[in-house]
């Protein structure tokens, strides 16, 4: 982006602490309005913007989250997802008419999925969970009688998650077996399904079911496997056999979480018709002439990677938005076949006039020899080395991404350089690599952020005696055992949301990940063609068991509704650190669940970030 002045550093870091503003927007069928979440102190509201620019707050859902926005097939109605946050528990309500009059359609239980009617406007499908049930019916909603009854269409037989067509009619099902595989079931009942396609448990990871054709012959579908890349692949529903429809030789498909898991259709036909991986910088392919022709003029640049978001029904406008790394991502609207664009809004408009810092690829040799790479963000002021933090992502089948990086942003505001570094084990560059982190958690994963450090510090960038581990949820479990085993590297970590002991999370998972425990083991303890990590060797490797008095300081932030970290392992942990002598801040929210949401949260962790950063790294 263009450079601006420099402003204020302490209105300029309030702005980076506050969440977006304006996110998740969905385009109105005929492409002329678009619906979005806003989202202030006081929590998240349903705005829409029409074709004049004018805004309207549509309702409010403070103190909870909102997902999950779709319009009906003629744009009467706009439905999305709410739960108080931090829950997951998740109720589905609409907004009908020109007034946007609200109506509730499913208040109780959880609602794990719904299917709007490709043909009737009043018509809509969702998959309902009661409570204490891991399962979820099939129920048939007229939304021009939001007060009546629901009907149930189907009883799950033991699917996880239901296959809907644009007909609403039950399709079949994904079913998860005990050996951890995901199975694609077509047919409405276990017993008479055709089972189409199994999914070992270690490529579960890169299963993701798009849904059917327009006419419900094809089932479309991303999938992978220990070798190769993830796919797009069409499953016949009547023969089930497979084919691949696009892939990569050596990149996933996939894309920003901000727009669509790699895969678009065309709204007019609806077939695939764009693909994208992800290497360093976005990178599209289309797989129709008219397609090719559109994306082309989307192409990455040195300033920007431009994401689709969405397609009107006619497909002569599209949303998109372009990602930038040293300013808000910015709302246009795009003419698929002219490549002329319109700007509309910004996500973060508190940032205008501030002069931000870019990010660099960052690429290193592990000592193992394998290639890894990354992202680095140094400060604008001061010059290397600098102090360091590393930004450990999640998941951690998850990646670091070219994009605007807040929290990133902000310690570059205090002179911090953070790298950012996707170890073996994140997705995106396939099977092989991701599955190379199995067993690894604590180990050769954990050495790679080593690594990259060591590189940092051979490249003049990183002044070895001031680092620092920041991460939430794998992020914080890598973060916290690096202060726990190396404090000789690591002078502090912030740890949010960590997993403390791995062998409680291997032998007694939260019931949150039981439908996934199996994956989950595997990741932990390996078992790939050897022997799976014993006891003893996840003890090493846990920071509850391996915390002594040498531990570096921890800044620990949790909240207590997370449902898959426990807060009594957290807590647990604090006490021992303090029994033992280690310099401890705890931040318990109670009113967040795996991720610290609200931006008066985000503002008392970050204000200890701060303080804890500089008390332990020292302020350039």
């Amino acid at each position: 982006m263009t450079a601006s002045p420099v402003l204020d550093g302490s209105r300029l870091r309030r702005a980076l602490l506050a969440v977006e503003r304006d996110t998740a927007p969905r385009l109105s069928p005929d492409g002329r309005s678009i619906a979005f979440v806003r989202t202030d102190d006081n929590g998240p509201e349903l705005w829409i913007r029409t074709g004049d620019g004018a805004e309207r707050r549509l309702a409010a859902h403070h103190g909870e989250a909102i997902q999950d926005l779709r319009w009906t097939a003629d744009g009467s109605t706009l439905l999305y997802r709410h739960a108080p946050r931090g829950r997951e528990s998740w109720s589905l309500s609409g907004l009908r008419g020109a007034a946007f009059e609200p109506i509730t359609i499913a208040a109780r239980g959880s609602v794990t999925g719904y299917w709007p009617s490709g043909t009737d406007p009043d018509a809509l499908a969702y998959s309902r969970r009661g409570p204490g049930s891991g399962r979820g019916d099939l129920y048939r909603a007229d939304l021009g009688d939001p007060g009546g009854e629901h009907r149930r269409i189907a009883v799950n037989p033991g699917f996880h998650r239901w296959l809907v067509d644009g007909a609403l009619r039950p399709r079949g099902g994904t079913r998860l077996a005990e050996d951890g595989s995901t199975t694609i079931v077509l047919g409405g009942d276990l017993d008479t399904g055709r089972d189409v396609l199994t999914v070992p448990v270690d490529a579960v990871p890169d299963l993701a079911v798009y849904g059917f054709s327009r006419d419900g012959d094809r089932l479309f579908l991303l999938t992978g496997g220990e070798t190769g890349t993830r796919r797009l692949v069409a499953a016949d529903s009547g023969d089930g056999t497979t084919s691949t429809v696009f892939e990569h030789p050596e990149l996933d498909v996939g894309g920003y979480p901000i727009g669509n898991d790699g895969v678009w259709f065309d709204p007019v036909t609806g077939r695939p018709d764009v693909c994208a991986v992800m290497d360093q910088r976005l990178r599209y392919h289309g797989l129709t002439e008219r397609a090719r022709a559109a994306v082309a003029r989307l192409a990455a640049t040195d300033e920007h990677s431009a994401v689709i978001i969405d397609r009107s029904a006619d497909d002569r406008t599209w949303l998109i938005v372009y990602v930038h790394d040293d300013g808000p991502i910015a709302y246009h609207s795009y003419d698929p076949v002219t490549g002329a664009t319109e700007p509309l809004f910004v996500n973060r408009p508190d940032l205008a006039g501030h002069r931000l810092s870019r990010l660099e690829d960052f690429r290193f040799t592990a000592d193992d020899g394998r290639e890894l790479s990354g992202y680095a963000m140094r400060p604008r002021a001061g010059t290397a080395p600098f102090p360091t933090v590393v930004l450990v992502h999640g998941g951690p089948a998850s990646r670091d991404y070219w994009r605007f990086h807040a929290d990133a942003q902000y310690l570059a505001s205090l002179g911090y350089l953070s790298l950012h570094v996707n170890y073996r084990g994140s997705k995106g560059s396939g099977g092989e690599f991701r599955m190379a982190g199995h067993g690894e958690w604590g180990g050769r994963m954990q050495r790679d952020l080593y690594d990259a450090v060591a590189h940092g510090v051979s490249a003049g960038l990183v002044d070895p005696g001031r680092v620092a581990f920041f991460g939430a949820s794998y992020g914080g479990y890598a973060s916290l055992l690096a202060a726990c085993t190396r404090p000789d590297l690591v002078r502090c970590a912030v740890a949010i949301s960590p997993p403390c002991d791995l062998v409680s999370f291997t032998q007694k998972p939260p019931p949150y990940w039981q439908p996934l425990a199996v994956l989950l083991r595997r990741q932990v303890l390996g078992d790939r063609g050897g022997r799976p990590l014993g006891e003893q060797a996840l003890r090493r490797r846990s920071p509850l068991q391996s915390l002594d008095a040498s531990c570096a300081p921890v800044l620990l932030a949790h909240g207590v509704r997370d449902p898959r970290v426990p807060v009594a392992e957290v807590d647990l942990f604090a006490d021992r650190a303090r029994d033992l002598g280690v310099p401890v801040r705890y931040l318990r929210f109670e009113d967040e669940g795996h991720h610290v949401r609200s931006n008066v949260n985000r503002r008392a962790l970050f204000t200890e970030v701060e303080h804890f950063l500089e008390a332990h790294l020292g302020a350039r």
